[in-house]
């Protein structure tokens, strides 16, 4: 996941001077991890074997794979709104697409036992590629990542953040901030439009 961290750098650099050295560091990165999703053939891109996410989804020890899948994810997001790299967007929508296939299937509340394992901004940076490119379906998958044992209590009033990992839970509330900026609304619940 430091690939996804080193694009967000290359990318917020070059925004910040418009040194090309940046952005060529950046672009080559991508075309380099677009080889290697292309080289899977189905849009999945990470740190890890997909078989952790089978881990996952069956409730075997894994540690945080959507954490890192997401570094990599904002870093191609970046990529493509600070240095107008085509080729990141298209890498982030793949990517989204096999995020999007791998929750298909999944009941609501085998998803919400799945968000007690820490994903990192998986819903900000669905809801930052819907706002890209204005398709919905990117919506609806980030919806898959509220975690309502968190929100739901917020939601009522009550305070139940006491004890809780900020580096694990500060993301999940910068993701409904921006689902809201977004929106206007605390977000769809209808999650299988994607």
């Amino acid at each position: 996941f430091a690939g996804g961290h080193y694009l967000s750098a290359c990318a917020l650099a070059y925004g910040a001077t418009g040194d090309e050295v940046y952005k060529q560091k950046g672009d080559e990165m991508v075309a380099e991890l677009a080889k290697c999703q292309d080289k899977l053939g189905n849009g999945y891109l990470g740190a890890y074997p997909d078989t952790f996410y089978d881990r996952l989804r069956d409730g075997k020890p894994v540690w945080a794979p959507f954490y890192t899948y997401h570094k990599i994810l904002a870093g191609q997001l970046d990529m493509y709104a600070y240095c107008g790299n085509q080729q990141a967007l298209d890498v982030a929508e793949k990517m989204a697409g096999w995020v999007g296939h791998w929750c298909q299937g999944l009941s609501d509340a085998h998803m919400q036992r799945i968000l007690n394992i820490e994903h990192g901004g998986m819903l900000e940076s669905l809801y930052n590629l819907y706002a890209l490119t204005g398709k919905s379906r990117y919506r609806y998958i980030g919806n898959h990542f509220t975690h309502r044992d968190v929100f739901d209590p917020l939601a009522e009033h009550r305070d139940e953040l006491k004890g809780l990992h900020a580096n694990t839970n500060i993301p999940k509330m910068t993701g409904v901030a921006r689902r809201y900026e977004l929106t206007g609304d605390e977000g769809d619940r209808d999650i299988a439009k994607f």
